[in-house]
Formats: C-alpha cells, structure tokens, sequence
C-alpha cells in the first residue's frame, strides 16, 4: 500500500496543506501542522499509511510527524521549531 504524504509548505503567504487530492491553505504554520497531522491520523486510522513532511527548503523535506510512530496528538515537544517567518 502506497504511503500518503502530507506536506506543509509556505506558499504566496500563507501555509499550504498538500496532498494528492487536495489543498488547503491556514494562516500560520502552526495550524498548518496540526491540520497535516489530524488528516495523517485519520488516514492511519483507515488502513492506509501516512505522513507529514515540511518543506524547509525548495527540495528538502522533513519528515514531522508518521503515523504508528508518532504520538497523537503531538506535544509542543514532538514537533519542529516554527519558521521565522510563521
């Protein structure tokens, strides 16, 4: 079974949710993340494996948060230093 991808990007100002079918946009990457991660879960928790990246540059991503592997929900501990530019 093909692993679903999550990524939070900063996008035209605001940060961006993207994944296969769909987009949507928050206004802080905090949001961002918490978004990405509760849509992982509930992939998860759907029989299909899941994760959240973030872009911290053009062609790098990090991998934040795995379903099966990371605690849910995440603790202020568990996920990233938010971006300056947040």
């Amino acid at each position: 079974m093909a692993l679903i991808q999550f990524i939070v990007l900063k996008r035209k100002g605001k940060w961006t949710v993207k994944s296969t079918d769909q987009e949507r946009s928050f206004s802080s990457q905090l949001e961002a993340m918490h978004a990405a991660i509760h849509l992982a879960n509930e992939c998860g928790k759907n029989g299909k494996p899941s994760t959240v990246l973030l872009q911290a540059a053009k062609n790098q991503f990090e991998t934040i948060w795995r379903y099966g592997a990371s605690p849910f929900p995440p603790g202020k501990s568990d996920l990233p230093p938010l971006s300056e530019a947040s």
